[in-house]
């Protein structure tokens, strides 16, 4: 399996390859749209990531000691940034994560979110981090 910051790499590649702002947000709408459908059940206080602007929930679950991570929003930015997250976290050993950020994302060149969006992804790794330590500690 890659390493995180290789994948990390990978998606800047691609968003580098698009040739506007508008072109990156389609792709990242894209993406967030290719996501499985959330089972509805999981749209829970617990699962809901406070401080987001939008309502944007999480449920990370570990299997066979992987880590699987489910998504979903009513922002479409936030979807795709979702589905971003995904791809860098699923199958993953929870201590892999622990010290995952998103700094990753301003080389995107996506940026054109008021600064209380910035909030809310600091709040999403706040939220992975807390559930990645209890998935840990369950084992």
């Amino acid at each position: 399996m890659k390493t995180i910051e290789a994948v990390e790499k990978e998606i800047i590649k691609e968003f580098a390859h698009l040739p506007d702002i508008e072109s990156k947000y389609e792709y990242l709408f894209e993406l967030g749209g290719d996501l499985p459908e959330m089972d509805p059940s999981l749209k829970n206080k617990k699962n809901l990531v406070r401080g987001c602007q939008s309502q944007f929930w999480f449920q990370l679950s570990i299997e066979d000691g992987k880590l699987q991570l489910q998504v979903d929003s009513d922002s479409l930015v936030m979807k795709g940034i979702g589905a971003l997250m995904v791809r860098l976290i699923d199958d993953r050993q929870p201590q892999e994560i622990q010290n995952l950020n998103l700094d990753f994302i301003d080389k995107l060149n996506i940026w054109k979110l008021p600064s209380n969006r910035n909030n809310g992804l600091l709040s999403m790794m706040s939220h992975l981090h807390r559930q990645a330590e209890q998935l840990s500690m369950d084992k």
